[in-house]
């Protein structure tokens, strides 16, 4: 790691390279999310496929990136993070490219949503490298700036996304947009060689009991809220179901307890700061994932825009969020406090969606932008301050357990909200419109009323558990 009093030239440059190469990677994974998000209404019509199929094509991707987060970590301490890194990447780009291969006909949905399950392994393998790398390389008066230089490089992309899929959409075919994060992860391949990461495996053991046990049960649990919205909240089905995936999953997080090896350390939960900053990272991740599904499906479906213009009115949105993402670190260094980034960006996010919310039956879209503004950089301005608290809150030799099982529930926090959002809205949503996979003018506000409820829920968390003392300067 450089020393506190700055390093030289050569480590500069090493530093640098490593932070755009995460970033890079970061990027790729956030790309997918908005080119895939404007590709979903000509995918679905292309491809014959429900709402059903289409919610899935989001959340199994979520889903897997957060089952298999811990995997990743621990492949990360049996193997390198250089070598788990690598194949993460190589593992999205394939699947990437396959999907765009997705075959029409009955054998189009269990395809395609088996791609975006590897995909979603892919990087699985690569989110738990990155928070550890810059956490290593970068001394703490420097990580808070790291972070959100690395978090907005990923917003970067992912304020690109609207535009890059809404283009090749209508241009290409909504084929087109999977393969636009390969060129991405070539160049991520290429900045992390030239950072040259140090890299020494712990040589640890890979057990399969634990990730037999754990993906299964993370899974079973948010396709078990998924299917209240299915199956319907008065079905015996729906509590059998939530019941079954809840003891399934108590019994996973005993077995990684009282393993001498846990696939995540559980127990850096007793760290008050880092159970606090994780908790709200869980709940912020969610509303994103909701107002980006359904605010494109929104302007698709029942405002009837062309994929180009659906890209275009997405950028308020987006580039608010990555705007955010930056302030959130310049924020966090001034006020050396963490309640200022966080509680200011998620008052703004509340006030945001409600704003979004209320603008909807209208169905203009000049109405819809100052609540995307507010909206966007709001939820953009929490996770990069909570990345730098949580980190600093555990031991120099528990981080690389830290980003990992910070990753998993953040993740695991989307999945989590996007299948809440989902089972209402299909519970709201006309039954043919499900067949012909739209979601109605009329369904969608549920979604954000889910996303706000989501929002004010961390607000009045955070307000109540983050420390209001300013964060003492490092020596």
């Amino acid at each position: 790691m450089p020393e506190a009093a700055g390093p030289g030239r050569s480590d500069e440059r090493r530093r640098r390279y490593a932070l755009t190469a995460m970033g890079c990677a970061g990027g790729m994974i956030m790309l997918d999310q908005t080119v895939v998000a404007v590709a979903l209404d000509p995918m679905a019509r292309g491809l014959g496929l429900t709402t059903w199929v289409m919610h899935r094509v989001v959340l199994v991707y979520v889903l897997a990136l957060s089952a298999c987060a811990p995997v990743g970590g621990t492949a990360a301490r049996r193997f390198g993070l250089l070598a788990t890194f690598r194949c993460g990447i190589v593992v999205f780009a394939v699947a990437s490219g396959a999907c765009g291969l997705t075959p029409p006909g009955e054998a189009a949905a269990p395809f395609l949503l088996l791609m975006r399950a590897v995909q979603g392994a892919g990087a699985g393998l690569m989110i738990p490298v990155a928070t550890t790398v810059i956490t290593n390389l970068y001394a703490e008066h420097e990580r808070g700036r790291a972070l959100a230089v690395y978090a907005g490089l990923a917003q970067v992309f992912f304020a690109l996304g609207p535009v890059a899929g809404a283009v090749l959409t209508q241009y290409l075919g909504w084929r087109s947009v999977f393969p636009a994060g390969v060129p991405v992860a070539a160049a991520a391949l290429w900045l992390a060689a030239g950072a040259r990461i140090d890299d020494e495996p712990r040589g640890r053991p890979v057990g399969v009991l634990q990730p037999l046990v754990v993906i299964p049960s993370v899974a079973a649990l948010v396709l078990a809220l998924y299917q209240c919205g299915v199956w319907g909240f008065g079905d015996p089905r729906t509590p059998a179901a939530l019941t079954a995936a809840v003891l399934a999953l108590i019994l996973a997080v005993r077995l990684v307890l009282r393993s001498r090896e846990p696939l995540v350390d559980l127990r850096l939960l007793r760290i008050r700061p880092y159970t606090v900053a994780t908790a709200l990272t869980f709940l912020v991740q969610g509303p994103q994932l909701i107002v980006l599904v359904h605010g494109t499906l929104f302007l698709r479906q029942a405002m009837h825009l062309p994929p180009l213009a659906t890209g275009f009115c997405l950028l308020p949105m987006v580039g608010a969020l990555t705007t955010g993402t930056f302030l959130s670190g310049y924020l966090l260094d001034r006020h050396r406090s963490v309640r200022v980034p966080v509680l200011l960006g998620l008052a703004a996010a509340v006030l945001g969606a409600a704003l979004w919310t209320a603008a909807l039956p209208a169905r203009e879209y000049s109405g819809q932008v100052p609540g995307m503004l507010l909206a966007g950089i709001g939820m953009g301005m929490p996770v990069p301050a909570l990345s730098a608290e949580l980190m600093r809150a555990v031991p120099e030799d528990k981080r690389a357990d830290a980003s990992v099982l910070r990753q998993t529930l953040r993740q695991l926090g989307g999945a989590v909200g996007l299948a809440v959002a989902g089972a209402l809205v299909l519970a709201a949503n006309d039954d043919t419109a499900d067949a012909e996979g739209i979601v109605t003018a009329t369904a969608t506000p549920v979604a954000f009323v889910t996303a706000g409820a989501f929002l004010c829920a961390a607000l009045l968390f955070a307000a109540a558990a983050l420390p209001g003392a300013r964060a003492r300067r490092p020596v």
